[in-house]
């Protein structure tokens, strides 16, 4: 896109590499299965070699990577320099598998999910994805803090 610029971005957000981990098929709570399960995050910071630093942002229904961005950077609650920081699109918030974007289930055929299907589609994210077996911490505001209680 010769000449193609981003537009700016919202004041306080911070620039990362969006990533799509491919995950599978994932088994919900109803019973359903989502099929071809992609999921949206961003990451801030490194993993040390002990995997030790890992922390989780959970995100609302709706919102995006971005949600908690003004608690990210030098200096504040989650500082890059020390923790390798993950933010983890939900379920159908359009940019990981949604009823938008969805190749096997758009629509009206995406499957039912709960809370505890985001939490599961995050650790599975973290294990496959990272091998991360325990996090020094989990936040989110809204529903994703409804997920980090989970």
């Amino acid at each position: 896109m010769n000449g193609f610029r981003h537009p700016p971005m919202a004041q306080g957000h911070i620039d990362a590499e969006h990533r799509i981990a491919e995950l599978g098929d994932l088994e919900l709570e109803s019973g359903e299965i989502l099929r071809g399960y992609r999921q949206s995050y961003v990451t801030h910071g490194e993993l040390d070699r002990e995997k030790s630093n890992a922390v989780l942002v959970c995100i609302s229904l709706t919102g995006n990577h971005h949600r908690l961005d003004f608690l990210i950077g030098p200096g504040k609650a989650l500082d890059p320099a020390h923790y390798f920081i993950i933010a983890a699109d939900p379920i159908s918030n359009g940019l990981s598998t949604s009823p938008s974007n969805s190749a096997h289930q758009p629509g009206m055929r995406f499957p039912r999910f709960a809370i505890r299907d985001m939490v599961q589609s995050q650790y599975r994210l973290l294990t496959r994805q990272f091998g991360i077996p325990r996090l020094r911490a989990v936040i989110g505001a809204s529903m994703g803090g409804m997920q980090a209680l989970q």
